[in-house]
C-alpha cells in the first residue's frame, strides 16, 4: 500500500513539472545590498551600520535560500525516482523534463547568491577602505 501511494505521488509530481517546484513555493527574495559608492559622505559610524545591516540581510537570505534548495532537492530525489520507475518513454521524459526545471531554479538561487555576495564583498571593501583600523577590517600589514 506504502509503495503505490508514494508512485501516486511522484506519478503527480511527474505529471506536472510545475507542481514539483511550486512545492517548494517562491525562492527567498534576495536583500538589497547598498551600493559601495553610497558610501561616499557618510561617516565610518554611519558606514558600519550599512555593513552591519547588510551582512545581516546577507545571511537571512542564505538562511532561507539553505531551507528552499533542501526543498528542491528532495523534489529532485522524487523525480529521480519517478524516472527510474517509468514504464514508458512518455513517463521518462516528463521526469527528465521536471529535473530539468528544478535544477533551472537551483541554478538560478546559485547565481542571485553570488550576485549578492559580490556585492556585499564590495560594499565592505569600500567601507574598509575609508580608513585604517575600523571595525571589521583586516589590518594592513
Amino acid at each position: 500500500m506504502f509503495k503505490r501511494v508514494c508512485l501516486i505521488g511522484a506519478a503527480l509530481m511527474v505529471a506536472s513539472p510545475a507542481l514539483a517546484q511550486n512545492a517548494c513555493g517562491t525562492p527567498p527574495v534576495a536583500p538589497a545590498i547598498t551600493g559601495a559608492a553610497d558610501l561616499s559622505g557618510k561617516s565610518t559610524d554611519d558606514a558600519h551600520n550599512l555593513v552591519l545591516a547588510a551582512l545581516k540581510g546577507v545571511k537571512g537570505y542564505q538562511g532561507s535560500l539553505s531551507t528552499y534548495r533542501e526543498c528542491l532537492v528532495t523534489q529532485t530525489n522524487a523525480a529521480k525516482a519517478a524516472q527510474a520507475a517509468a514504464k514508458d518513454d512518455k513517463e521518462k521524459k516528463a521526469a527528465t523534463d521536471q529535473i530539468a526545471t528544478i535544477q533551472t531554479a537551483y541554478d538560478k538561487t546559485v547565481d542571485t547568491e553570488t550576485q549578492v555576495v559580490t556585492d556585499y564583498s564590495n560594499l565592505h571593501t569600500a567601507y574598509c577602505k575609508m580608513g585604517d583600523g575600523l571595525a571589521g577590517c583586516a589590518k594592513p600589514k
